[in-house]
Order: C-alpha cells, then sequence, then structure tokens
C-alpha cells in the first residue's frame, strides 16, 4: 500500500476516518493525505462566498493536518483541496495501490438505518479498495474476518484479509453463507437435500480458501465457518468485535462497475466494525487517477490545490 487518502469534512465521522487512517498509513510506511473536496454545487454562488468557501476548505484541512501530526508521531501526511462532486472526485484518485478511508455515522445497532448515500457511492464508483469506519472505537477490537465467495473480487478479498491478519497479528476468521431453497416447499426430504447439497458446495468452497491463506500464510490462526442466514446478516453479526471486516463487491459475473452486489449492499446498510471492500483488479487507470501516484511522500502542512 503506497498511499491511504482519508476524506475529511470537519464532521465527527471523519476524524473517526483520520484516526483509523492515520494508524494504518504509519504501520504500512504509507503516505497519509487528507482530501477534502468542495462541493461544486457552491459554483451556483456569489463569487465572493465561493471564495470564502475555499477559505473554509483551506482552514479546515489545516486544523485536520495539525490533528493527524498529533496522531503519530512518524506519520507523513499531505492534504489535497479538490472540487466537484466528493465522491466522484475521491473516485478518480482511486486505484490499486491506495486505499481510500472514510467515516460514517452506522453503528449497526439498528438494522435496515442507512448511513448515507454518499459512501455506498464511492464504493460502487472506486476501482481501488474503500474503507468505511464507524465512529465507534476500535482501541479493543480484535480479529479480522473475511467474507468468502469465487468471484475475482472475492479472491482479492481473501488474499487482502489473510495480508491484514499477518500484518496485525490477529486471527483470521473466514465465513461462507449456505445458499437457502429458493422456492417454497413442503416437502421436508426435498428441503433437507437441498440443504445438505447447499452446505457441502459451501463447506468445499470454504475449504478452497482457507487452503489458499494457509499456503500464503501458514502462521495464521485461520477459523472457518458456514452459515445458514444471509451472508450480510452473517458477516456483520461475526464482525462485531473485529478491528476488520473484508469483502469483495460481490457484484455479478458480467456487472458493469458503479454498482454493488447484495452481501456488499447490505453489510454496508448495517456496519458493526471497520470494513474494507474489495474489488477486482483492473487495467492501470489514466487520468485524474493518476494524480494519487503523484503526490508527494513528504508531509505538509498546508493545503494543496
Amino acid at each position: 500500500m503506497d498511499t491511504i487518502i482519508a476524506a475529511v469534512d470537519g464532521s465527527v465521522p471523519s476524524r473517526a476516518a483520520v484516526r483509523w487512517a492515520a494508524g494504518e498509513a504509519v504501520s504500512w510506511g504509507a503516505q497519509l493525505v487528507l482530501v477534502h473536496v468542495v462541493d461544486d454545487e457552491w459554483g451556483t454562488i456569489s463569487d465572493r462566498m465561493v471564495s470564502e468557501v475555499s477559505t473554509s476548505a483551506e482552514r479546515l484541512l489545516e486544523t485536520d493536518l495539525a490533528y493527524a501530526l498529533s496522531l503519530e508521531e512518524d506519520l507523513a501526511v499531505s492534504a489535497l483541496l479538490l472540487e466537484g462532486s466528493p465522491m466522484w472526485e475521491l473516485s478518480r484518485l482511486s486505484t490499486a495501490d491506495t486505499l481510500i478511508a472514510v467515516g460514517t455515522h452506522k453503528s449497526g445497532f439498528h438494522y435496515g438505518r442507512a448511513f448515507g448515500s454518499r459512501s455506498l457511492q464511492l464504493a460502487n464508483l472506486a476501482s481501488g479498495s474503500i474503507a468505511i469506519i464507524p465512529e465507534s472505537a476500535v482501541r479493543f477490537r480484535r480479529g479480522v474476518v473475511a467474507g468468502v465467495d469465487e468471484t475475482p473480487a472475492g479472491i482479492a478479498a481473501i488474499d487482502c484479509a489473510a495480508e491484514e491478519a499477518v500484518r496485525r497479528g490477529a486471527e483470521l476468521t473466514l465465513v461462507r453463507a449456505s445458499t437457502q431453497l429458493p422456492w417454497s416447499s413442503t416437502d421436508s426430504e426435498e428441503r433437507h437435500d437441498w440443504q445438505e447439497w447447499t452446505d457441502d458446495a459451501a463447506r468445499k468452497t470454504l475449504a478452497t480458501a482457507v487452503e489458499r491463506v494457509r499456503e500464503r500464510c501458514p502462521k495464521t490462526i485461520i477459523r472457518s465457518r458456514v452459515v445458514r442466514r444471509p451472508a450480510g446478516a452473517a458477516l456483520n453479526e461475526l464482525a462485531r468485535t473485529a478491528e476488520l471486516l473484508i469483502i469483495g463487491d460481490s457484484r455479478r459475473p458480467g456487472a458493469q462497475p458503479g454498482t454493488l452486489g447484495s452481501v456488499a449492499y447490505d453489510v454496508l446498510l448495517n456496519l458493526t466494525s471497520p470494513a474494507i471492500v474489495v474489488h477486482a483488479p483492473e487495467p492501470a487507470r489514466t487520468g485524474r487517477a493518476a494524480e494519487s501516484d503523484d503526490i508527494q511522500k513528504e508531509g505538509t502542512h498546508h493545503a494543496i490545490r
């Protein structure tokens, strides 16, 4: 990981993202970049007010830079001020070597309560990994949890989870949901046979994932679970005390970028822990996305425009 970007807007959730991202940047030896996007809706107001908004944004970045530096002594941190649609501009900075962290007020205690469409939009649009950080403290959390599926993004998520477990010296829990009967049936034998078949398929998929991790990380403690309930709900429940939950984007094969699969969507709507959404590897991007590779490694104390 070369660069970690924390989206900042002066809110309490964004401070949570900065705290998490600062710790991760030091652990990775990566550059932390604080990014604030001035929403281009302000373009409809007077030039004087636009100037005031820009000045306020620069002060916000300066304040958050000072806050980030107070958290980690060895932190390399800089700042970037952009203008446009916030989630779109952030997504354009997303690359395979960049992790973007955003905060959320969602705590997972009220099922179905959306934490904010903008974070979902970013997870949809980005090509690289996105970390979504709840306000709740992460200090006393332990372990890494990952959902298992056979899509390219799912495999990338397993590899990411294995790496994170090693880096954190944590146990890794791999979770696979067993498919429930997709039609109504009063035939108990039919239901039993279907459940046995899907359980067996889930166990085989899970065994393949466990073996993949063991080959790469032989010293990591791995726990595996097949669950007979919706994957999103199961992952959030098992990750309630975890320091990190990692999932693939769960898009169906052939799905276009800009969409999340139902499992990822359900997890993010009811988040209980810090989570990383991993997308399938893509060819190198050009344009604005390449700007994130040019962000200087030296820490600065001012906004870069």
